[in-house]
């Protein structure tokens, strides 16, 4: 196929080699030119019209097949970003996009290794192209609405790729595959948070196992609402199940489940190291107990800070404003006393949390101390147990179904990619005007040649008689010597 692709540059340059001889006979011939011989020319080309003809279909046919196999053998590829952020220029995670990762060096070395391609990156690199349908705009930089994010690359492979025992079309979908796995696997919605373990649960305390189950469970609520703000409406064709529908079930195995498992163990004070347990307790509320007296201490001394305060300091002041809209309004500023009481709030209100958390750990701590719980109660909980991780792992899974098929169906892959296909119609048109170009040379040169062949035998009838008057000259010199 490389020498296929040697036969368009061969034709033209052929026929630039046709306008060159032409230029050449018609300076040499123009001074016997005339409208009667030229009338004579135009005549007699038309009695070689079948040969011109011929050499016209023979260009047209070889030019017009070389190349409509040239380009179905060495198409561009389109790709072609279809996500929403792909417009503000970002990843699907909202890093920045870099259309240079697409040829960069790590991607060749996979592509290479894919192919089992004999070449390195340096030479691959070398034999691809990358440019966007922007890069032929005039964009004017000096006006915002002008500039312009495309998400459209179209990227070429040389056919000397063929030098290397491969086709282009073979690289370019080599090329494809690899980046749209490393761009899935970097850039993508990274759903490894669905990857739920729960070997960590081996021996752990019955009350310590709500904790865990729902620090997972929040972790596959909070994956939801990203997918739930792009398109709130997308459900699944199997369950119907949709991401505020699957948001309000995990809250509700949260709030409701394992509240439910959590009652059941404190009623009965189930507890697989009892002594250990309230150990662990009593010293977790030492802690706290020493983190709600650093907060009391700081909320009294804001407290404190307000009653220093000036009466006049403390008043608020008005200040004329506009608000978005351009609405005048009167804006009220905070003073330092207001920053001090919202932050003695929080203080506050940290400090209540931390009792109420205490007061949970000592009735924790004396229900197990009290527990006289037979076997079955122990028998009943890690029965709970099982069902509740069964339970979260169907969400999980439910959870990954629902945001693959939304990736597949609403984002459809992240990345199309498509080949481009020959334009006969174009290619025909072209063709249409070389070959009329190359008939005008090959009629011109035609034309002409009488005129030269005319030019050139009184050329030589010149010499020949410009020599026997020399030949003679000397003759006479030579007799009259």
């Amino acid at each position: 196929m490389i020498l296929l692709s040697i036969v368009k540059p061969v034709l033209i340059l052929c026929m630039i080699l046709l306008y060159i001889t032409l230029g050449w006979r018609f300076l040499k011939a123009k001074s016997k030119l005339q409208i009667s011989g030229l009338k004579n020319g135009v005549g007699s080309l038309a009695k070689r019209k079948r040969q011109l003809a011929l050499f016209g279909v023979l260009f047209f046919l070889i030019y017009f097949i070389s190349r409509l196999l040239t380009e179905l053998w060495s198409p561009g590829m389109l790709m072609v970003f279809n996500y929403e952020e792909a417009a503000r220029g970002q990843n699907p995670n909202a890093t920045r996009f870099n259309e240079s990762n697409i040829l960069s060096e790590h991607i060749l070395e996979k592509v290479i290794q894919r192919g089992d391609l004999k070449m390195s990156p340096e030479q691959l690199s070398d034999c691809l192209t990358i440019s966007t349908p922007l890069d032929s705009e005039k964009l004017d930089v000096s006006q915002e609405s002008d500039l312009k994010i495309s998400t459209e690359y179209w990227i070429h492979c040389s056919k000397r790729i063929s030098l290397h025992h491969t086709e282009p079309k073979t690289v370019l979908n080599f090329l494809a595959d690899v980046y749209r796995e490393d761009f899935t696997l970097n850039y993508a919605e990274n759903d490894s948070v669905l990857n739920l373990s729960f070997d960590d649960l081996e021996g752990m305390e019955y009350l310590d196992v709500k904790d865990y189950l729902q620090m997972q469970a929040i972790k596959v609520r909070d994956y939801l609402p990203s997918q739930s703000n792009e398109s709130s409406s997308f459900r699944a064709e199997e369950d119907q199940e949709t991401f505020s529908s699957l948001y309000e079930k995990i809250q509700n195995y949260i709030d409701i489940e394992l509240e439910r498992y959590g009652a059941y163990i404190l009623e009965n004070g189930l507890s697989t190291k009892k002594d250990t347990y309230q150990s662990r307790m009593q010293y977790a509320n030492h802690l706290l107990e020493t983190t709600r007296k650093k907060d009391m201490a700081a909320h009294d001394v804001r407290i404190e800070a307000i009653d220093i305060y000036d009466a006049f300091m403390t008043r608020f002041v008005l200040i004329p404003t506009y608000d978005v809209e351009q609405e005048f309004y009167m804006s009220r500023t905070k003073v330092g006393v207001d920053y001090f009481a919202d932050e003695a709030t929080e203080f506050l209100a940290s400090a209540t949390e931390l009792v109420e958390e205490m007061e949970h750990n000592s009735y924790a701590s004396a229900q197990v101390a009290k527990s006289q719980a037979p076997a079955n109660a122990y028998e009943e909980a890690d029965r709970q147990i099982d069902n509740l991780k069964t339970e979260l792992l169907n969400l999980a899974e439910q959870s990954r179904t629902l945001c693959d098929t939304y990736v597949a169906e609403k984002r459809d892959g992240y990345i199309q990619v498509c080949f481009s296909s020959p334009s006969a119609s174009g290619i025909a048109v072209n063709t249409f005007l070389l070959t009329l170009l190359f008939v005008i040379a090959l009629g011109g040169n035609m034309i002409l040649e009488p005129f030269c062949q005319d030019y050139s035998k009184a050329c030589a009838a010149g010499r020949k008689t410009w020599g026997l008057r020399r030949k003679n000259g000397k003759t006479e010199k030579g007799d009259a010597s």
